[in-house]
């Protein structure tokens, strides 16, 4: 038998997205939270969970990456953070699918985690939301430094 590159593509995302969300090495906890938050988007939104979820990737990928180095000047050490490229589009995706995670974690808005998921992805999905928040300061923070971005040619 055998597969379309869709639905290959379509298998690979859910992967991932199990794999950011699994807590302690175990994906069955992953899979429960993406269903459960699946079936509140479901409630919450006409639009298909395919889609919303393709959505909030792409409106939350950061063309940029901070990459922080320690600088020891003597017994000192100072974390020095250098801009830059996100070069492959899997590690964009996972990159925003931490970001939404991370941005689920820190709201307050709801008991349950994959309820906070839910609104993040919805959120993110209509280019609003935290996560969308946090990759427009940090492209403008690398912006204002162009210095940092001299080596690379547009």
């Amino acid at each position: 038998m055998i597969k379309s590159n869709k639905n290959i593509k379509i298998y690979n995302l859910k992967t991932k997205i199990i794999n950011v969300l699994m807590i302690s090495g175990k994906k069955s906890t992953g899979e429960k939270i993406l269903l459960k938050s699946a079936k509140k988007l479901q409630k919450l939104s006409t639009r298909h969970f395919k889609t919303l979820i393709q959505m909030a990737i792409i409106n939350s990928t950061s063309t940029f990456k901070l990459n922080e180095q320690i600088v020891k000047k003597g017994k000192r050490k100072t974390v020095r953070s250098v801009p830059s490229f996100v070069a492959t589009d899997q590690y964009r995706i996972m990159l925003s699918l931490k970001l939404m995670k991370n941005a689920a974690r820190k709201s307050k808005g709801s008991n349950e985690f994959y309820e906070s998921l839910s609104n993040e992805i919805l959120m993110a999905s209509s280019f609003k939301g935290q996560s969308i928040n946090i990759k427009t300061d940090l492209q403008k923070q690398i912006l204002a430094n162009k210095r940092y971005l001299a080596k690379f040619y547009w």
